[in-house]
C-alpha cells in the first residue's frame, strides 16, 4: 500500500511539475508577438552596440527625444497614479530636486539615487502595465521606421525597444527589475517633471532657548 502511495504522489509531483513548466512557457510567449529569450535580448544590444557603455550612450539620447519627440511624449504614466504613491511631505526634497532638472530628463542629484531606486522598486510594479508595455513597443516599432536616416534618433530608437524586449522576455522579475529597466526610469521622472506638484513648505528647526549662564539678570532701578 505504501508502495502504491508512493508511486501515486511522484506521479501527481511530475503531473504537477508539467503544468508548472507549461504555464511558465506559455508566460514566457504571451509577453511578446515574439518569442524572444533575455539572451537573444543581450546578445542583439552587443551586436548592435558593442558594449554597456554605448548602449547607455544611446539610452541618454533617447531620454533628450522622450522631451522633443510627439510619438516619445506619449511615454507617460497616469500623473494621478504616480503621485498616489508619493507622500508630497516625507518625499517632499527628492522631489523639489526633481523639479529643480526641468530641462535634464534623467538628472537628479546623487543624494538621491538610493530614493529614487527603492521608490522605483515600489511603485512601477502597478504603473508598468501590459497597455503601457504595448504602447511603448508601438511607438518604438514606428520610430525604427521613420528615423531611418537619423542614425543617432534610430540607434535610440533601437535602444528602448531593446529595454521593451528586456522586459518582456524576462519570465520572472528578478531576471529584469523594474526599478533597474531605464525606460520605466525615464517614463516616471518625465511624468514627475511635466506634471509637478505643490510641495508643502519644508520643516523648520525648532530655535533652542538660550543656555542659562547662572549670571544674576540685569536689574533696572
Amino acid at each position: 500500500m505504501a508502495k502504491k502511495t508512493d508511486k501515486s504522489a511522484a506521479q501527481r509531483r511530475a503531473r504537477q511539475l508539467i503544468k508548472k513548466h507549461q504555464k511558465d512557457k506559455q508566460r514566457h510567449k504571451t509577453k511578446g508577438h515574439l518569442a524572444i529569450s533575455e539572451n537573444a535580448v543581450q546578445h542583439q544590444m552587443l551586436s548592435e552596440f558593442g558594449n554597456v557603455q554605448n548602449f547607455m550612450k544611446n539610452v541618454l539620447h533617447l531620454a533628450d527625444l522622450m522631451r522633443t519627440d510627439d510619438d516619445l511624449k506619449t511615454l507617460r504614466f497616469d500623473p494621478a497614479a504616480v503621485y498616489a504613491q508619493f507622500d508630497l511631505t516625507a518625499d517632499r526634497a527628492a522631489l523639489a530636486d526633481v523639479y529643480a532638472h526641468q530641462e535634464e530628463l534623467p538628472a537628479y542629484a546623487e543624494e538621491f539615487e538610493e530614493f529614487w531606486h527603492a521608490k522605483r522598486r515600489a511603485v512601477l510594479e502597478t504603473l508598468v502595465t501590459e497597455e503601457f508595455i504595448e504602447r511603448c513597443d508601438k511607438v518604438f516599432k514606428k520610430l525604427l521606421v521613420t528615423k531611418q536616416g537619423f542614425k543617432k534618433d534610430y540607434r535610440a530608437a533601437l535602444a528602448g525597444r531593446l529595454l521593451v524586449q528586456s522586459h518582456r522576455a524576462a519570465i520572472s522579475r528578478t531576471e529584469a527589475p523594474l526599478e533597474d529597466n531605464s525606460l520605466w526610469e525615464l517614463a516616471l521622472l518625465a511624468t514627475l517633471k511635466e506634471n509637478p506638484r505643490e510641495l508643502p513648505a519644508p520643516a523648520t528647526e525648532p530655535v533652542a532657548a538660550p543656555a542659562d549662564s547662572g549670571a544674576p539678570a540685569p536689574t533696572t532701578e
